[in-house]
């Protein structure tokens, strides 16, 4: 029966059968795709349990078409679904009803009726359906059947503005009676307001983009104007001989050729301050006082390339630039055997100063030491003197005051900065991070555990710092972010290529200087988890 497409009506089962096994009849014939008679659509027709009486299908047709012209529209559906119901009563009869044509024409026209009915109370999707039903015994059914059920098919989409599926139909019933007039007449009004419906959309989609393109321009404008404010903030100014960051940003510029080492670091750094700035970062101090860290610093870049004359010159608004290298303990060979700083001899622990023009001061320190082990000795702060106590007694009140000039006999006379014998003698105050701090081609995938101490020390003072990386074949590109984050370090910068790299002369592709990385913050791990953080990542 599913193949001829009759519906199935729900039919008294009488006590032979309980409610769940009436229930259970329903729901195996839905799923195989039969209506099951609602009672909501009936009225005073409807018996007492709410059953559709079976009519017979000349009566149920002439009954539905009565009420359907008294515009009793719900009252003609139950009529024309009696009809239906009578119909397939008389398909379970026996095997010689399936080859009774005149029924599934009559099936056909009582659907169809039905389908009209639904179309007259607005509800075109279910008059659409009506006539899927009618049609799915179309390979059975005259071609003038197969027409009006195609053309009521089209009517009901064009009235749900479906009209690309409209113009399918028609072109599907035209196929069928290529001459129909009435097809042939709708099939035009339909295209010409398919092609309006086509017109209107396209104009409203470019007034949609038109609308989000200015949105996005102002959205673009102002991100623009806050990175160019964040860079007039962060002091540096740039050369005509420097490369324009905003043009560079936007591919209109290109990179250095890269030739001058030490300009294309000293560069480096300044145009590393001014992506920290335009991301977000902390701005250079108002004080026109920079300190600037150098961790795992060397005598063959840093010290050799860092000049004072080419940072001033682009920081105007800064008087004194203090930098300080950390580091200096040569590196490991292919065989992992410590090679010492070339010039571990001739390196000063004393305070290098430069004047540049009239006003402006750079000084550099230079510590050979693990950056741990410079905070507790170099980088600590000196305890006070007694000048410094006998000034803070004076603000202090008379009782207070009595008990700092006590305490004051116990300083010694010389006061050094350098650490004091245990940090219970000095002042206990901590040591004042720097503006900024640089970590130029570290080698994190082979210092991966050397440089912990010193960036967990960076992560939870929240100091901006940048690493500085080279292109392959150091893998620094590809692992350096990587190695960051594991160590719960707040990305700020993803990984960039610098407009200034340093470029070896015989082949240009292979550069230091050749990206940058920048963090400001996180949530450094702690030691005791190093180790399965670094087995994580040799398993990746």
């Amino acid at each position: 029966l599913k193949r001829c497409g009759f519906k199935i009506h729900a039919l008294w089962a009488g006590p032979l059968f309980g409610m769940s096994d009436i229930d259970e009849l329903k729901r195996s014939l839905a799923e195989k795709g039969y209506d099951i008679v609602n009672h909501d659509d009936s009225d005073d027709e409807t018996d007492a349990m709410g059953r559709i009486p079976a009519l017979s299908p000349p009566v149920a047709r002439e009954k539905g078409n009565e009420a359907f012209q008294q515009g009793k529209y719900n009252k003609a559906i139950m009529f024309w679904q009696g009809g239906l119901k009578s119909i397939l009563s008389a398909l379970c009869s026996g095997p010689e009803a399936m080859s009774d044509t005149s029924l599934s024409e009559l099936d056909l026209t009582l659907n169809l009726n039905i389908a009209m009915a639904y179309m007259k109370k607005a509800d075109f999707d279910a008059a659409d359906r009506s006539v899927d039903k009618a049609l799915a015994r179309r390979d059975a059914l005259p071609p003038h059947q197969v027409t009006k059920a195609l053309y009521r098919k089209a009517s009901a989409q064009r009235s749900m503005r479906r009209l690309p599926e409209c113009l399918e139909t028609l072109k599907d019933l035209l196929t069928v009676e290529p001459g129909h007039p009435a097809a042939i007449q709708m099939q035009q009004e339909v295209d010409r307001e398919y092609q309006r419906q086509k017109q209107a959309q396209k104009k409203n989609m470019k007034k949609m983009f038109s609308a989000m393109e200015g949105q996005d321009r102002e959205e673009q404008e102002k991100a623009a104007e806050d990175r160019a404010e964040a860079r007039r903030a962060c002091g540096i100014v740039w050369t005509d001989d420097d490369v324009d960051p905003v043009a560079y940003e936007s591919g209109k510029a290109p990179p250095c050729d890269g030739k001058d080492w030490a300009l294309s670091f000293c560069r480096t750094v300044l145009w590393s301050i001014d992506q920290l700035a335009v991301e977000g970062g902390p701005c250079m101090p108002k004080d026109a006082h920079i300190t600037a860290w150098f961790v795992g610093a060397s005598s063959t870049c840093e010290l050799r390339l860092l000049q004072a004359k080419a940072l001033m010159a682009r920081l105007p608004g800064v008087k004194t630039l203090e930098l300080v290298l950390i580091g200096f303990l040569g590196d490991l060979d292919p065989d992992n055997k410590r090679i010492p700083d070339p010039q571990i001899g001739s390196l000063s622990k004393t305070v290098g100063e430069t004047i540049v023009g009239e006003d402006q001061k750079v000084t550099v320190r230079v510590i050979q030491r693990t950056l741990q082990d410079a905070l507790e000795n170099e980088l600590m702060p000196a305890p006070p003197g007694p000048s410094e106590i006998v000034e803070r007694a004076a603000e202090l009140s008379l009782d207070e005051a009595a008990s700092v000039e006590h305490n004051s006999e116990e300083v010694p006379d010389e006061a050094t900065p350098c650490r004091p014998a245990s940090s219970q003698e000095s002042s206990g105050a901590p040591t004042v991070p720097p503006s900024v701090c640089f970590i130029a081609h570290p080698q994190l995938h082979r210092y991966f555990t050397e440089f912990y101490p010193a960036l967990s020390w960076l992560i939870q003072r929240h100091v901006p710092t940048i690493v500085i990386g080279a292109s392959e074949p150091d893998p620094s590109w590809n692992q350096d972010e990587v190695l960051l984050k594991s160590l719960g370090a707040n990305i700020l910068i993803g990984k960039r290529e610098s407009p200034y790299p340093m470029c070896l002369p015989d082949n240009p592709q292979v550069r230091k200087c050749n990206h940058i990385i920048g963090f400001l913050g996180g949530k450094a791990i702690p030691r005791d988890r190093l180790t399965k953080v670094k087995l994580e990542l040799l398993a990746q």
